[in-house]
């Protein structure tokens, strides 16, 4: 279980699914959910390194701001958060392109195509789990 996961979409009820769902498979301690990347973006910018998430999902398609908008703008925010966070994109694109896209930025661990499913959870632990120093 990692200690804080954000989720980022602009759907409610696809934020309350994958909030449930997470919840549901004891991935995280703590869940903080955003309806904009802008929001998610102010936020990590000013986060202490206490308050990091270890993981962010993020949806690709929103308004305004998308995924792709937030992935750059995430490579500006300090280093400890760079560090600490990893991000998989759980979008409802099947796209190769914006896979491939996806992963040309560093803190993308994992792309996931919507609906998230207990597979994506067991695949997602394998990929974070391994790097956590609490469990060495």
């Amino acid at each position: 279980m990692v200690n804080s996961t954000v989720l980022i979409d602009d759907s409610d009820i696809d934020l309350f699914i994958q909030k449930r769902f997470l919840e549901v498979y004891r991935f995280s301690k703590n869940l903080t959910s955003y309806k904009s990347a802008e929001e998610a973006l102010e936020q990590l910018n000013s986060a202490r390194a206490h308050t990091v998430p270890d993981v962010i999902f993020l949806d690709l398609n929103m308004p305004n701001l998308d995924g792709f908008g937030f992935l750059d703008g995430f490579n500006k925010l300090p280093e400890e958060v760079r560090d600490k966070s990893k991000i998989i994109v759980l979008t409802s694109s099947n796209s190769h392109k914006d896979r491939s896209l996806a992963f040309q930025y560093k803190n993308v661990v994992h792309f996931v195509t919507k609906p998230l499913r207990q597979a994506d959870i067991d695949d997602l632990r394998k990929i974070i789990e391994p790097n956590d120093p609490t469990k060495a």
